[in-house]
């Protein structure tokens, strides 16, 4: 059998890390993701990532129509820009004096679930991606998801131009209309993309406990900072998962030459 040694064989989870340490690389030294073989599938056999486009296309409309029909729901609850009378309530419970160590991670913590700072990132990552592991599967998958949880918070703020909780001064931070939660959106589906990707190629858990512990930092900090209604946070988590779900379909790995 031809082909390049040591790709044919590495059929398994776990073989990748195995083969790293059989040429004496030490757990920190081993690539983060496989590069890509002579026929198109990763150093651990499997086929690259082939995106169904459809899907992108159509989970994108359905989280955007998802969103637009929220928010008419809630329009039609009560007020809409001073809040609806739960949230006013729930928001005047939240304890906005909490101990500065917990006070600073409720303002540094969503920094890593914005845009201002995924996606610059992204972008970095799937450069080095493409150029030093070959992986441009992977980096389209990555800039797909971050392009849509930027354009999904962008057109339903645009189109709905909500204002913002006046119950307390803002702190942290927020730009423009308050629905939808983008940190909501990000956290729900970029956050959880890059740890199932992490996972898809090292085996490892872990980062889904390090998301899972941002977003509820991130969720929460948005009321506690009296940035966001509830209602926009929700009307954010909704709109991830319905993207996050539509992309892990659109991006699920598949036999090459099959439609499978």
């Amino acid at each position: 059998m031809g082909g390049t040694p040591g790709w044919n064989g590495a059929r398994t989870r776990g073989v990748w890390p195995a083969m790293c340490k059989g040429q004496g690389m030490s757990s920190s030294q081993m690539p983060m993701f496989s590069t890509k073989g002579p026929r198109g599938e990763t150093a651990q056999g499997s086929p690259a990532i082939r995106p169904r486009w459809g899907w992108v296309i159509g989970g994108f409309l359905a989280a955007l129509a998802i969103g637009v029909l929220y928010a008419y729901l809630v329009r039609a609850s009560g007020d809409w820009n001073t809040g609806l009378p739960w949230e006013r309530a729930l928001m005047l419970r939240v304890d906005t004096r909490l101990p500065h160590p917990i006070d600073a991670l409720m303002l540094s913590v969503p920094w890593t679930a914005t845009n201002l700072t995924l996606a610059p990132l992204i972008i970095l990552a799937a450069a080095w991606l493409h150029f030093r592991t070959r992986r441009s599967d992977i980096a389209v998958y990555l800039l797909v998801v971050q392009l849509g949880c930027f354009a999904l918070n962008f057109l339903l703020k645009f189109a709905f131009a909500r204002e913002r909780p006046a119950l307390w001064e803002k702190r942290g931070q927020f730009a423009f209309a308050s629905f939808p939660s983008g940190h909501a959106i990000s956290t729900t589906a970029l956050l959880v993309t890059i740890a199932v990707l992490v996972h898809r190629e090292r085996g490892w858990r872990w980062p889904y406990w390090i998301v899972a512990a941002i977003s509820i930092i991130t969720l929460w900090s948005r009321l506690y900072l009296g940035v966001h209604w509830p209602t926009d946070v929700i009307a954010g988590g909704v709109v991830g998962l319905v993207w996050l779900a539509a992309t892990l379909v659109a991006f699920r790995r598949r036999a090459l030459g099959t439609g499978d």
